[in-house]
């Protein structure tokens, strides 16, 4: 009994030990203040998936807000090596592969680069405030360039457009931007269809209206010849209908009816008298800009507002207007061309072009015309965007049409590809990209900038859309034919539009490089940016010289050519008063290039606006080489002098502005909503108002136009500069090897032109070859100020009213 009584007294005690010595709740769930259902492995693990942990393991905070187990952090530094190795991976694949093709490679695909982005959250999260200080910078000078006339006129140019246009905003273009009228006796109800379009009125015989326009037709002899001229000198750069469709179903319908009216649409009767009016043109044996080409035009217009594209929209009537915005922009009319285009981008979409019609199941020949029409629409778009400074009309993510044309090998093993498959190209994987993140509403980052400019310097141009002379192509390599005048000019345009994407691309940071260092600018950490505008200036100048030497006559037509030519000599005459700069002599010798080229444009009056502009820069620079006169001295005895230097800096260069001005009368100077607290620039004199004489104009034989000349100027004028060396300035020209697709601008210069600068405090030897490293050594520079300020305020003091 007493053992007994023993054990019930033990036992309580025993049971109580027991139970300390067993777990109440699992660790997890002390950690997290849970009940325990304490039979292991808990429910509170198993539903959080963790039950392999229960009772003694927990969990702890890891990266990303994601847990692992305790004790293994290690795991979190091994993951971010792994997606740290496979961003690299990455990034060598895409570039190995699109040196060989434009297409991703499949392993590239979005759904297999999202693999890595989860343990990549905390990374993007803490690049975010970076993203979010650059809105809290002064925005309001990236904005562009508005005027506002009286009667309420406004025109916007964006930062990224062209020097020409911003100058005609500052001046005013009422008197250019004409209404159509003709001196050539047509028809009453004709020119007042023209005035009245896109709208048809509600009271029209249609018939009788299209008769008429039909009896203004010309001769058929006549006829075939300006059409063809128009596939001889326009039609290589946009082809909005192909030469087979346009003989087919427009001019063979029109001309081949035997008796009576033919019966044909306004719609592709417009088309007609578009081809006709840029083909008169651009006939270069008749005169600039003559009145039959404006006639044209005028019936094309009335043609089209016989059947109103609003109510009968159909693929002639875009097709129609595409050429219209092609007319008017070889004619230099600025106004409606811009809204014009905006009519055609949406008709597009209403008729589904945006779509590829091949899943509609249409035939292989209107397939094929669809998705030729959409990507030369968007072409001409992206193109036209970049030189107002304005946003594209297109979203890529809207669009899955296939692109028309396809690649090839030629029997060296290279991609090869046609003009027309390489524009489409371009402008949807390159310069779309560029448009986004570089000219967008959003200042960029100087990383952003980097980046834009590997990837266009990087963007393939096929063997035969390159320029025999230019960069490395031998001069010997050439085709076994002789090659057409039209793929001559493809080859200009594809090497031009990469050449002034890359100079927009860095012309606000140029200007900021030269704001930092005035005396140096490539003391400045924009330095590749300085190399960068200079370069493409230099090559863009270049070739146009070179495309003038050849068919003077034809590239003067071509005005666009000229406006960016403009543009480079802003920047080219800021670097030549650069006397520290071992590239001033060189810059020198373009601009004055640049401004021969322009006074050989006897034909077209528009010169006379550019012309003062570039005289003094010119005067200015060779007087500040020759050591005759500083930067900010006066450059004529007897000058005004300058009321508000500030006042003009920003006359030509972008940035935010308000440009009020009577339409009657001559423009005033300019009201500014912003300017630079960091400007003092120098304040030279205007130039006199009187230009000295004109040599005359020399056409050179086209006979010998195929060969690729180089340039023959005579520097004896500039012996007399002690900074001046023609040796040193021959690496810069035709031949020079930077010039290269992909090549860096820095890469293969002399080291005269930059062994100077290695004492600087911003130097670095990466900088050498940083672009065609895709400058990732270069540091990522964030924007301090507004680039389109710098900008501005280096164009402004180039720029005096005469």
């Amino acid at each position: 009994m007493a053992s007994a009584d023993n054990n019930r007294s033990v036992s309580p005690l025993v049971q109580r030990t027991k139970r300390r010595g067993t777990a109440l709740s699992c660790a997890e769930c002390r950690r997290l203040k849970l009940k325990c259902s304490r039979v292991f492995p808990c429910g509170n693990c198993v539903k959080k998936g963790c039950g392999a942990i229960c009772p003694d393991g927990s969990l702890t905070t890891g990266k990303g807000n994601r847990f692992v187990l305790a004790n293994t952090e290690d795991l979190h530094d091994k993951i971010s090596q792994l997606a740290t190795r496979v961003r690299q991976l990455e990034d060598a694949l895409a570039h190995s592969h699109s040196i060989s093709s434009s297409q991703p490679h499949p392993l590239l695909s979005d759904d297999l680069l999202q693999i890595k982005r989860p343990l990549e959250r905390e990374r993007a999260d803490g690049a975010q405030p970076k993203e979010k200080k650059l809105d809290t910078n002064d925005t309001i000078d990236a904005m562009g360039s508005l005027s506002i006339s009286e009667r309420g006129r406004s025109t916007f140019f964006g930062q990224t457009a062209n020097s020409w246009y911003l100058l005609r905003n500052e001046q005013g273009s009422d008197e250019e931007e004409k209404s159509p009228g003709s001196d050539l006796s047509i028809p009453s109800d004709v020119p007042w269809l023209s005035y009245a379009f896109p709208l048809t009125p509600t009271s029209l015989n249609k018939d009788a209206v299209r008769n008429n326009i039909i009896t203004l037709l010309p001769d058929p002899s006549s006829a075939q010849r300006l059409c063809e001229l128009y596939y001889r000198h326009a039609a290589w750069m946009y082809t909005p209908v192909s030469k087979n469709e346009f003989f087919e179903m427009v001019y063979r319908p029109i001309y081949n009816t035997e008796t009576g009216f033919p019966i044909i649409g306004s719609h592709y009767l417009a088309i007609m008298y578009m081809v006709l009016a840029i083909g008169t043109l651009l006939d270069i044996d008749r005169p600039s800009h003559s009145q039959e080409a404006t006639q044209y035009y005028e019936l094309g217009r009335a043609a089209l507002a016989v059947d109103s594209v609003f109510e009968e929209q159909s693929i002639p009537a875009i097709q129609a207007l595409l050429l219209m915005c092609h007319y008017m922009f070889l004619d230099d009319i600025e106004g409606p061309r811009w809204a014009t285009m905006g009519i055609v981008v949406k008709l597009a979409q209403s008729v589904g072009l945006h779509r590829d019609s091949g899943k509609w199941n249409l035939n292989s020949d209107e397939t094929l015309r669809r998705r030729c029409l959409l990507w030369e629409i968007f072409t001409y778009d992206s193109w036209q965007s970049l030189t107002y400074g304005r946003p594209p009309s297109f979203a890529l993510a809207h669009i899955d049409t296939e692109k028309p044309f396809g690649k090839s090998k030629n029997v060296h093993g290279e991609v090869e590809m046609s003009f027309a498959a390489w524009k489409h190209l371009f402008c949807s994987e390159c310069l779309s990209v560029v448009m986004e993140q570089a000219f967008g509403a959003r200042p960029p980052s100087y990383k952003i900038i980097q980046d834009m400019d590997k990837k266009v310097r990087s963007y393939y141009v096929p063997p035969s859309l390159q320029i025999p002379g230019f960069g490395k192509t031998p001069i010997g390599r050439e085709l076994e034919q002789q090659p057409s005048i039209q793929l001559i000019m493809q080859r200009y345009i594809a090497f031009a539009i990469r050449e002034i994407t890359l100079f927009y691309l860095h012309r606000g940071f140029f200007a900021r490089a030269l704001e930092d260092s005035p005396i140096d600018p490539m003391g400045s950490k924009y330095a590749p940016s300085v190399l960068a505008a200079y370069t493409s200036a230099c090559s863009f100048v270049s070739l146009i010289d070179s495309m003038f030497r050849q068919y003077p006559v034809l590239t003067e037509r071509m005005w666009f050519l000229f406006t960016h030519v403009f543009s480079c000599s802003i920047v080219l005459g800021s670097i030549a008063c650069k006397v520290q700069m071992a590239i001033a002599p060189s810059a020198l010798s373009h601009l004055d290039t640049a401004h021969k080229l322009f006074l050989s444009t006897t034909e077209n009056p528009r010169r006379e606006k550019v012309l003062p502009i570039l005289h003094r820069l010119k005067e200015r620079a060779h007087a500040v080489l020759t050591g005759s006169a500083t930067p900010g001295s006066p450059l004529s005895s007897g000058s005004p002098p300058v009321k508000s230097e500030e006042d003009e800096l920003a006359a030509l260069g972008g940035m935010t502005r308000l440009v009020p001005r009577k339409p009657s009368s001559a423009p005033s100077t300019p009201s500014y909503a912003g300017s630079s607290p960091k400007s003092d620039p120098a304040s030279p004199s205007p130039i006199q108002s009187t230009i000295p004489e004109q040599s005359p104009y020399h056409s050179p034989d086209q006979t010998t136009a195929w060969q690729y000349p180089l340039p023959s100027h005579e520097y004896t004028e500039h012996s007399q500069y002690p900074h001046y060396s023609p040796e040193a300035d021959a690496s810069m020209r035709y031949n020079e090897p930077q010039l290269q697709h992909g090549i860096s601008p820095m890469n293969g210069m002399t080291d005269p032109y930059f062994g100077g600068y290695s004492s600087s405090q911003y130097y670095r030897p990466e900088f050498d070859n940083a672009f065609q490293n895709g400058l990732r050594n270069a540091g990522d520079f964030n924007l301090p100020v507004e680039t389109g300020d710098s900008w501005h305020n280096l164009v402004a003091s180039q720029y005096k009213p005469i």
